[in-house]
Order: C-alpha cells, then structure tokens, then sequence
C-alpha cells in the first residue's frame, strides 16, 4: 500500500503541473471565456459542445484541475492518516487542499466577474504554492516509507535565512512575470537586452513593467548563482543541497532563454508555455530547498 502511496504523489505532482500549464494555456491562447461567464458549468452544460478551440482548451483545463483536485483530496487524506504525527504532514495536507481550492475560486471569479491584472497574476501564484505542497508531501512521503531518513542537511542559520528570503524573492519575480503578462505587457520591449532601443524606459508602461521583471529576474539569477558557490564550497557533502543550487541556476537560464525567445518570436506559443514550464520547475526545486533551511533536524 506504501508503494501505491508513493505512486500517488509523483502522480498528483505531475497532474498539478499539468494543470498549472495548461493554465498557461488557457491565457496564452486567450480562452478564458471559451466557457462564457459560466462556472463551474460551461455555458450551463456539465460537458458543453466543444465545436471551438477556445471552449476545448478551457473546459479541458477545468477536467484536468478537478482530476487534480480528487487526487489531492485522496493523497492528503491517506498521508494524514498514516503520517499525521510526521512534522509538516499535517500543515502539508490542509495546504494542498486549502491552495489547490483557492486556486479554483479565484479561477471561478476570473470568469465570472472581470479582475484586475493584480488578482489574475495572483492565481498563477496560487498555482505554483498548490503544486509545491503536493511536492513536498511526496517528498515526506518518500522520507517515511522508502528511504527510512529525514533530510536536513545540517547549514549554517545564515544560509538557511538567505535560503527564505531567495524563496520569497522567487515568489516575487513570479508574480511580477505574471503581471506582465495579465496587463498585455509581454511585448513591451520588442528586442534584447535593450528595451525598445532603450536602456531604461518609462517605468509607467508596459515597456516599463517588462523592463522591471528583467530586472527583477536578472537579480534572481545573479543570487541563484551566489547559492551555487556557497553550496560547492560548504555544503558539497550534503547532495541536496549542492544540487538543488545547481539545478535551480540551470532551469532558470532555460527560462531566462524562453522568455527571450517569447520576445524574438513575437509570443510564440511553444516559448510561453516553456517559460511557465521551467518557472514551476525552478518553484519546486527552491520549495525543496526552503523546506531543508527551516525544518529541524530529526531523525525517522
């Protein structure tokens, strides 16, 4: 039954990347009233005439979040049942549930009513903790049944809080993509690495919020590399760690190099969705490293 456990976590994490792209889908592809203001229904039907691309990509995203939405009610309830005792089991499995239902209502809301470009790049958010709870439970999971050991590797208090706060600047560049791209401003800068044949444009326009998530991002990548350094100089005994920081340097130049492409492309869709692809990736790697700076040391 353990082995089923374990089955269902990578599966669940899998599905809510999924979700979390095809997501991306629906707002690249502007489908996000191929349902019409009807939610949870579509256009008042529980399976709707799917004669429209638009319709086909929406309603297939909201079957795909509802699977996910079961799978995530299955795997926090068996983990609570078995790991209930386990630290973060049950602040995981109320998270799962908690995110992956608030990332439907705001997703509801967003049909119904007209957002703001805050709220909507809000979602994505939301979206991406979602996916890192499922993450992590599977992680414990896999700690308590398979490998019989937690892991905390032992890092000094000083990295473990640039950890944090590497995590919650993530959190930041994240939402500052996403805003870009909910207020039409991903073609702001029509070339690299100026903006518009400029070094710095107005701040107050959709080539001035582009330019602010380059920056933003640009910082990330100059601090992801930092963690890499210190990870290979202190901490390359503890294999978690040193290759999380690597991987976390690798999957972000990936997406730099997609978000790129989205511009020389003029928003092509296979670059969107890559860009949504290793964002999540990169959210799940340092999820794992911000679990390791703030957990106890503790073993089975």
């Amino acid at each position: 039954m353990l082995k089923w456990l374990r089955f269902l976590g990578v599966a669940t994490s899998i599905i809510m990347l999924i979700v979390i792209i095809m997501g991306a889908l629906v707002t690249n592809t502007g489908s996000a009233q191929g349902c019409g203001h009807h939610w949870p229904l579509c256009y008042g039907q529980v399976v709707p005439d799917l004669n429209s691309d638009h319709t086909w990509i929406e309603f297939s995203h909201r079957a795909v979040t509802g699977i996910a939405g079961i799978l995530i009610v299955i795997l926090a309830v068996w983990s609570w049942i078995l790991y209930s005792k386990v630290s973060w089991v049950k602040f995981l499995c109320i998270g799962t549930i908690f995110f992956v239902v608030l990332q439907a209502v705001l997703g509801g809301l967003a049909v119904i009513w007209p957002q703001s470009s805050f709220i909507l790049a809000l979602h994505f958010g939301i979206s991406l903790i979602s996916f890192a709870t499922v993450l992590l439970l599977t992680l414990i999971i896999y700690e308590q049944s398979k490998w019989k050991a937690v892991i905390a590797p032992p890092l000094s208090k000083g990295f473990r809080v640039n950890l944090v706060l590497c995590f919650i600047y993530l959190y930041i560049v994240i939402y500052s993509g996403a805003f870009v791209r909910h207020t039409d401003s991903s073609l702001g800068c029509l070339d690299f690495p100026l903006c518009n044949g400029q070094l710095i444009p107005p701040l107050l326009s959709r080539a001035g919020f582009q330019y602010t998530h380059r920056l933003l991002a640009g910082v990330l990548v100059i601090w992801l590399i930092i963690n890499f350094i210190h990870a290979f100089r202190y901490y390359r005994n503890s294999g978690w760690v040193y290759w999380l920081t690597l991987l976390s340097i690798l999957i972000t130049l990936c997406q730099a190099a997609s978000g790129v492409m989205v511009i020389f492309t003029r928003m092509q869709l296979s670059f969107l969705l890559l860009h949504s692809f290793f964002v999540t990736l990169l959210f799940g790697a340092l999820s794992f490293l911000l679990m390791f700076a703030i957990r106890k040391t503790k073993a089975l």
